[in-house]
């Protein structure tokens, strides 16, 4: 038995019981943060999306070492397994697959999206330290967006989180957070802007990400709320705030061949596949009834 391998059987079923470093690169801003002692620490941040394949690992060593933590010092990795950006979705994986396989490390993946809607306030001046001064992607507030105070409002409200996916074509979720756990409304799909039109919401849902910017014109004539950006971007700081909200039960063990969450196929399969393929992995299902509104619940779950 390898030394990975036994330090992975120590841990065993009950999970991370010391620091556990948490990594996303779905987004425009990939970010890496660790768990100690339940404070977060050693933020790093990827602005630069061409380059995160060459800097996520130096940003895990900063991270570390910003920390007094050597790797081997590490109980778990925390990974957004996406949707998103297909490359930054894949750099996430092959990197926790591998520093999984080389510490014997368990791992403990979570939708980006989700990530997205628990990140909210994280970069609102409560990172510090190592916070971007120039994010990315800055899209202007639209009009009523640009009005609103919604700071204390939206914590206790049902976030939809939708990424930009192109045109009109969207993945979306939605979740409300409470002091103990995470509600789940509408689990991770791939949808269009009709889709998500078409669905019919609760009252009160607020909106925010990439996808809810691109289309922010569109869904304010519909009375939709939008929180302001950088709201609905998927950080590691919002992956540790899950992780400790679900618990740190049922890791996906070293060496294991789990796939990321794309939730459609990328541009080179629907091409391999031919004309007429179109984006029906994730898709959300047509309403049977031909009438009315669908409910969150029609929104398929992720497999």
């Amino acid at each position: 038995m390898s030394e990975a391998t036994d330090r992975a059987a120590g841990r065993g079923a009950a999970g991370a019981t010391g620091p556990v470093l948490a990594f996303d690169t779905s987004s425009d801003l990939g970010s890496v943060a660790l768990l100690v002692d339940g404070e977060i620490l050693g933020r790093r941040f990827l602005p630069d999306r061409g380059r995160q394949a060459a800097l996520l690992v130096p940003r895990i060593r900063e991270a570390l070492e910003a920390s007094n933590l050597a790797p081997s010092d590490l109980s778990g990795l925390v990974v957004g397994r996406g949707p998103g950006s297909f490359t930054g979705v894949r750099i996430a994986a092959a990197t926790a697959r591998g520093l999984s396989h080389a510490l014997g490390l368990p791992v403990w993946t979570f939708s980006s999206l989700q990530a997205g809607a628990a990140s909210y306030g994280a970069l609102a001046g409560e990172l510090g330290g190592d916070t971007p001064s120039a994010l990315p992607v800055n899209p202007p507030a639209p009009a009523r967006t640009a009005r609103l105070d919604l700071s204390a409002e939206a914590e206790g409200l049902p976030r939809f989180v939708l990424f930009d996916a192109r045109a009109d074509r969207l993945y979306g979720g939605c979740w409300r957070f409470h002091a103990d756990r995470v509600e789940e409304l509408a689990p991770p799909a791939a949808l269009t802007l009709d889709d998500f039109l078409d669905l019919d919401l609760p009252p009160h849902l607020l909106l925010c990400g990439s996808g809810a910017h691109r289309h922010a014109e569109v869904l304010e004539a519909h009375d939709h709320r939008i929180l302001p950006y950088p709201a609905g971007l998927p950080l590691a700081e919002g992956l540790l705030r899950l992780f400790q909200l679900r618990g740190n039960r049922n890791p996906e063990r070293p060496g294991s061949a789990w796939e990321p969450d794309y939730l459609r196929p990328s541009q080179p399969e629907r091409e391999a596949r031919g004309p007429g393929s179109g984006d029906a992995k994730g898709r959300s299902p047509t309403n049977a009834s031909g009438s009315g509104g669908r409910s969150l619940g029609a929104l398929e779950p992720r497999p």
